[in-house]
């Protein structure tokens, strides 16, 4: 035997030993992986048979109370259970490849109708609702043999065998009658009612105020867009260019700046209220050249041309508390400090190009949103009794400050101890927690 008949030998061996190597870890790959899924499926089953047993005995308490309150309790509970199994559902539409259309339809439907009978204040439920529940509980008796199977097999079966079981139970849930609320009218009006229409009023925000003419209004724009809209050769004209009307902020216009033949010579479209406030600034299209600075901005930079810009913006003087970098931009936010109490929610925020020092957009839209409302800014509690008011795992890391949060006024505490935990609020006025500023 030559030399190159040996080599061909050893390499067909070798090729051979790799495939038979590689066909094998492939196998035991694919065999973890089937059963990691059995695991899955085994708890998941588990979990669902729990949870809908308790949603089904709930479903029967209800049916069984002597007083109101106990009835209501249980179909609390019942709601909760059906919760809990969404969530699961959810979880092995993800991780499991679970599908079954009428299983998840089930749940929800009756989730979603539970609260109605729950709100029951009769002596006994209406015929439509002790209907629905025993819809509910068909379903549920119905699917529990399922999941049992499900669990049993899970341990020692393919995930095919697994699989037929759940397409035998979507053809079995799938031929019950499902949770009706189509046309119910008693239904819909509990909805309604728990979330009634309220149609806003239009322009409550500046209700009472002065109101301008169009041509008023392209003054007050120029005048605040000030050297943004003076570049540029030959005459310029501000004009409106649309309207609308807003639900918080009444009519509103768009004002853009041309040239006498009508070619709009800056980017910039600046967006008034009729009584004469800038809501907002935004760039439409490309940028001419020369709204652009010939080298890059600094955060200082941006905060002089921001301040000269705020000057002419409002009388009120708002106070600059954060500076971002951000990819190409830079973002400017200032908010309302009335006497020592931070209004966070009435934020303005910039933003400006780093590289070209133009203006991006310019937004006081959430300024004016709570613009006529008023704020309680006087504690009745020091710093010190708030801070008794902490619970014993946080640790205070710097000095608190007042602040307008969810309306109220609070403590801010800056705190550790509590991961994902970064500020923790205190009623300034009640001593009442409210709440958390987390981060996962």
């Amino acid at each position: 035997m030559n030399v190159r008949t040996k080599s061909i030998i050893g390499l067909l061996c070798l090729t051979t030993l790799a495939g038979t190597y590689f066909s094998y870890t492939e196998h035991q790959n694919n065999r973890q992986w089937e059963q990691q899924q059995q695991r899955n499926t085994q708890y998941w089953s588990h979990m669902q048979s729990f949870y809908l047993r308790d949603f089904d005995y709930a479903l029967a308490e209800s049916l069984a109370a002597s007083t109101i309150a106990d009835r209501q309790a249980a179909l609390q509970s019942a709601i909760e259970n059906a919760n809990f199994i969404l969530q699961y559902v959810r979880i092995g539409s993800v991780t499991m490849n679970f599908q079954s259309w009428s299983y998840e339809s089930f749940i929800t439907e009756g989730s979603r109708y539970l609260a109605y009978p729950a709100s029951e204040k009769g002596r006994s439920l209406n015929p439509d609702q002790l209907e629905q529940i025993q819809r509910m509980r068909t379903f549920a008796r119905t699917a529990l043999p399922y999941l049992d199977q499900m669990r049993e097999k899970a341990v020692n079966s393919s995930l095919s065998d697994i699989q037929q079981i759940s397409t035998a139970m979507e053809v079995a849930l799938s031929q019950l009658d499902s949770v009706s609320t189509y046309g119910n009218k008693a239904f819909n009006e509990f909805l309604y009612n728990q979330n009634p229409y309220i149609p806003p009023k239009p322009g409550t925000v500046f209700a009472g105020e002065t109101t301008y003419k169009a041509t008023e209004l392209a003054a007050k724009a120029k005048i605040f867009m000030g050297e943004a809209w003076n570049k540029g050769a030959g005459k310029q004209i501000v004009h409106m260019v649309s309207g609308g009307s807003s639900p918080q902020f009444g009519e509103v216009m768009d004002f853009k700046l041309s040239d006498t033949d009508g070619k709009q010579t800056s980017s910039y479209i600046a967006t008034l209220s009729k009584s004469g406030h800038v809501l907002q600034v935004t760039s439409h299209g490309s940028i001419p050249k020369e709204e652009a600075v010939e080298q890059s901005m600094d955060l200082k930079q941006a905060v002089a041309v921001a301040d000269t810009w705020m000057a002419r913006w409002s009388d009120e003087r708002l106070t600059l508390v954060a500076k971002e970098i951000k990819e190409t931009s830079i973002y400017l936010t200032y908010i309302p400090v009335r006497e020592q109490v931070s209004i966070p929610q009435m934020k303005v925020v910039w933003q400006f190009d780093r590289h070209t020092g133009v203006l991006k957009s310019f937004d006081a839209s959430n300024y004016f949103s709570h613009y006529n409302k008023t704020f309680p800014i006087h504690p009745k509690l020091t710093a010190e009794q708030a801070y008794s008011k902490l619970g014993p795992k946080v640790n205070v890391s710097g000095k608190p400050k007042l602040e307008i949060h969810n309306n109220k006024l609070v403590y801010t505490f800056p705190v550790t101890g509590i991961a994902g935990v970064s500020h923790v609020y205190v009623n300034a006025r009640t001593g009442a927690g409210e709440g958390i500023d987390y981060n996962f």
